[in-house]
C-alpha cells in the first residue's frame, strides 16, 4: 500500500506544477525571422460531459502471502482490457470521474509445504507431504471507480494521473502445481507437474486500490491516445476465509493479497 500513497503524492505534485503553468511566448528580435515551426494545437481543451474509450494492459503480478510457511515464488504475467467511461466534472478536459468495464486475468506464484495425494500402481493413491510450487490464475469482471486528472496541452501532449478502486467479481480460477516425491519402487525423487485445474478456494470478490501516471497525445480534437503506468494492490484476501481455503499440512487459513503493475494503452473519444 505504500506504493499507492507514493504514486498519489507524485500525481498531486505533478498536477500542481503543470496546471499552474501558463503557455510561454517567445519574442523574436527585430530584423530576425522566427524559424521555429509553429505547433498546430489540435485540441481546444473543451470537452463533452461524457467520453468513452478502449484500453488494454499487460500486467506483472505478485502474491503477498501472510500464511505461515507460504513464500512468494516469482511473478506472473497477466492482462486486462475493457471499455473506459469518463464523466467530465467541468467544462474543460481536466477533471473526470472514471469508471467502465474490464476483464482482468491476474495471478501469482507461491511455494509451501502441503499434503498431496500421489497416484501409485493398482489404481490407488497415497498421501505424501511435499513442497509445492503453485501458480494461481484468476479471471475477474471489474468495474473501476476513480478520479482522472489531465493537464493543459503541452504541445499536444497531456500529463495524466489517476487513482481509485477496482471492484471485481470472480469469473473463474485455476491452479497448476509442480512438486517432487520419492518413487515408490526406486526411492529416487521424481519431478511432477500437475496440469491446470479449477480452483474452488478463490474468493468471489476482490477490492483493489490503484494509482498511476502517464500521458496522452491529441490525434484530433476529439481523439486522444495515451499510455499510463498503474500500480494496484488488493485490499481483500485472494482466498476464501472461515476455513474454506486451508493448507492441508498446517490446517491454517490461506491468506494472500495481489499486487500488480499495469502498462495501460488507451484511446479515448471526446
Amino acid at each position: 500500500m505504500k506504493k499507492i500513497f507514493i504514486l498519489l503524492g507524485l500525481i498531486l505534485i505533478s498536477f500542481t506544477v503543470v496546471l499552474a503553468q501558463e503557455p510561454s511566448t517567445v519574442d523574436t528580435p527585430k530584423g530576425k525571422r522566427n524559424l521555429q515551426k509553429p505547433v498546430v494545437i489540435k485540441d481546444d481543451g473543451l470537452g463533452h460531459k461524457l467520453n468513452f474509450g478502449l484500453s488494454f494492459a499487460p500486467t506483472i503480478d505478485w502474491m503477498f502471502p501472510s500464511t505461515t510457511g507460504f513464500e512468494r515464488s516469482g511473478s506472473s504475467f497477466g492482462m486486462r482490457y475493457g471499455l473506459n467511461i469518463n464523466v467530465n466534472l467541468t467544462l474543460r478536459k481536466n477533471y473526470y470521474v472514471s469508471t467502465g468495464f474490464m476483464i482482468e486475468r491476474l495471478g501469482g506464484k507461491m511455494k509451501f509445504i502441503d499434503n498431496i495425494a500421489f497416484p501409485i500402481p493398482i489404481d490407488s493413491f497415497t498421501v505424501t507431504t511435499t513442497g509445492i510450487d503453485r501458480h494461481y490464475k484468476a479471471h475477474y469482471l471489474t468495474i473501476p471507480l476513480g478520479i482522472t486528472l489531465k493537464s493543459k496541452s503541452l504541445r499536444n501532449f497531456f500529463v495524466v494521473g489517476n487513482f481509485g478502486l477496482y471492484n471485481s467479481i470472480l469469473l473463474r480460477a485455476s491452479n497448476s502445481d509442480t512438486y517432487t516425491f520419492s518413487n515408490w519402487q526406486t526411492g529416487e525423487p521424481e519431478y511432477w507437474t500437475k496440469q491446470s485445474t479449477p480452483s474452488s478456494e478463490t474468493a468471489l470478490f476482490k477490492e483493489s486500490a490503484y494509482a498511476g501516471l502517464g500521458f496522452e497525445y491529441s490525434i484530433t480534437k476529439n481523439c486522444r491516445a495515451g499510455v499510463t503506468v498503474n500500480y494496484a494492490h488488493s485490499l481483500t484476501n485472494y482466498f476464501k476465509g472461515r476455513g474454506n481455503a486451508q493448507n492441508n499440512f498446517t490446517h491454517e487459513d490461506q491468506i494472500a493479497k495481489l499486487g500488480y503493475l499495469e502498462l495501460v494503452f488507451n484511446i479515448n473519444f471526446f
